[in-house]
């Protein structure tokens, strides 16, 4: 009996997939789907550095450099399912483009020469319509790594630096550059975000040298620095990428409405959403917490939200964390869908087959999905790729992926693995009931057995206890029986017997946990936010905290908080 448990133990540990139970758990959470990924024609010069937009509904790359880290002054735009070549008047490594209210593009800065070195004060004009460019102005001030945000009347405001002092300059929609004044810390591609009509704020984490910004300060186009609160908890993911702000943009400007969506992250690395409207900054409330690992392991999200207003979702773009460390990258792309119209917003987990040669440099195209084009797939800039992808993401495209992505071989196997596992169950109940179950007070009560670990009811509570407690197992969302059972050495029928027969079910068992932690944030921190409380006290979602905080107190967080202030 003893070798058949054994081996039947072996099997389960060994035939059945890991990712098996991960994703029947993590879709518990997160639904995931499959996304279809579609090899289109390779632009005609490899690059990387580049700029991308979507302007006259053409998705358009601009500038950059190509083989050997040698900038190249052209741009190309997709139109009739292959790339055309733009001569451009200047190079524009990892330089800024924004298109502007006449429709227009303006290109502006980037590095002086070869091996991404010095800056430029290069500006120039770029007709979608003629797929013509004109150089016309100097920047004020030479930039590389720089941003450009539109305003009315054919303006834009453009601030950032590389290894170089940082500013804000006006371009006046005609011909020329002016500064506008100083900034309280330098930064390189900068979030510049329009705050009113004609007004803006500018923030990042990373400064003109790669260094970490900690300071919670943004920078007014008009007026003193702005204190965020929220960034005193969370920081804006680190990034490079050389996407126009008013991709994460979902207000609407007609109605004075100026809202955004950017990733932050805490300092455990839990990544979040923030929605900014105005100069306001909140945590954008989920139905579950952004999924930072999958089937395949841990996912690595880089820092943009790509925002189509069109149909109210917004995008988050992830890896897998050791994509690039070999001389082809391959990996599946990570999707993040967010449905930010409804509170709160809904998250999908997509994924896409194992990918090659491709690198993380997005567009939302006018039909709603995502296309990837050229970069650094072997994290050189010396070797930039080709290669363009389209994710097909929008779900009313007839090729975008959708349900749970399970074959029929694999339920099959799952079928019979759980048949065999409950087997092993029913054999090893009937053993332990031959040979003396032992059953706790509380199940003999209410005329149930419960099986549980020689050393005794009691003791085994204290366990479960004492782990939860000491290394504060509840304030992670995804908390699972068997975590616990793994982490004091026994099986998880012990552990969930034990809890149900002492305090409830188990999820009753971790939220009594979260109430306290939570009511003690509320109690220690008078100016936290009920968002912030949420999620460090390890609740899945805003919706299910209030339900399980009000059913232990009686009355809500605010409520609640009042009461004790």
């Amino acid at each position: 009996m003893k070798r058949l448990l054994v081996a039947i133990s072996y099997l389960l540990l060994t035939l059945l997939p890991a990712v098996a139970q991960q994703r029947i758990n993590e879709a518990a959470e997160c639904p995931v789907v499959k996304i279809k990924a579609e090899r289109l024609p390779d632009l005609n010069i490899p690059r990387s550095g580049h700029m991308t937009l979507c302007v006259n509904g053409e998705p358009t790359v601009i500038g950059g450099h190509t083989t050997h880290f040698v900038p190249t002054p052209t741009a190309e735009y997709y139109k009739n399912g292959a790339w055309h070549l733009v001569q451009l008047a200047y190079s524009h490594d990892d330089g800024c483009a924004v298109e502007l209210s006449t429709g227009k593009v303006l290109i502006a800065g980037g590095h002086e020469k070869e091996l991404g070195i010095g800056q430029t004060f290069m500006a120039e004009i770029y007709d979608p319509l003629t797929h013509s460019s004109e150089g016309f102005a100097s920047l004020d001030t030479k930039r590389a790594m720089s941003a450009a945000l539109a305003l009315d009347s054919g303006r834009a405001v453009i601030s950032g630096n590389w290894h170089h002092a940082d500013a804000i300059e006006m371009f006046d929609g005609k011909k020329s550059f002016s500064p506008v004044k100083g900034v309280s810390v330098g930064r390189s591609c900068p979030f510049i975000l329009r705050t009113a009509r004609d007004n803006a704020i500018i923030l990042n984490s990373r400064d003109t040298v790669g260094g970490l910004i900690t300071r919670p300060v943004a920078d007014r186009l008009h007026g003193d620095p702005l204190h965020i609160p929220l960034l005193e908890q969370w920081r804006l993911v680190l990034g490079d990428l050389f996407i126009p702000s008013q991709a994460a943009f979902i207000g609407d400007e007609a109605k004075d409405n100026y809202s955004y969506l950017l990733m932050v992250e805490n300092n455990q690395g839990q990544i979040a959403i923030a929605r900014t409207t105005g100069e306001a900054f909140q945590l954008l409330p989920t139905d579950v917490p952004i999924p930072m690992n999958c089937d395949w392991g841990e996912i690595k999200y880089y820092y943009y939200i790509l925002a189509d207003r069109q149909r109210q979702r917004a995008y988050i773009l992830g890896i897998d964390p050791n994509a690039y460390a070999s001389a082809q990258s391959t990996s599946r792309l990570y999707i993040i869908t967010i449905d930010y119209a409804v509170t709160p917003a809904h998250l999908t987990l997509g994924y896409t087959d194992v990918l090659d040669d491709f690198d993380i440099t997005p567009l939302l195209t006018d039909d709603g999905n995502l296309m990837l084009a050229g970069g650094n797939p072997t994290n050189s800039n010396f070797h930039p790729t080709a290669a363009t992808w389209l994710l097909h993401v929008n779900p009313q495209d007839a090729a975008a992926g959708t349900g749970f992505p399970l074959r029929g071989w694999f339920i099959g196997m799952l079928a019979a693995f759980i048949i065999i596992a409950l087997l092993l169950l029913l054999i090893h109940h009937k053993r332990n009931r031959r040979e003396g179950a032992w059953t706790s007070p509380a199940a003999q009560k209410e005329g149930k057995e419960v099986l549980l670990d020689s050393e005794g009811d009691s003791d085994l509570m204290n366990r479960i206890c004492q782990a939860v407690e000491e290394k504060q197992l509840y304030l992670n969302p995804n908390l699972k029986v068997a975590d616990i059972a793994g982490m004091i050495g026994t099986n998880r029928r012990a552990i969930s017997d034990c809890i149900n027969a002492h305090r409830g079910t188990f999820r009753q068992f971790v939220n009594a946990y979260r109430v306290a932690h939570a009511q003690e944030l509320l109690r220690s921190n008078p100016d936290i936010t009920i968002t912030d409380v949420w999620m460090s006290a390890g609740f899945s979602s805003e919706s299910s905290f209030y339900r399980i905080f009000k059913a232990a107190t009686g009355a809500t967080p605010k409520d609640w908080k009042q009461t004790t202030a």
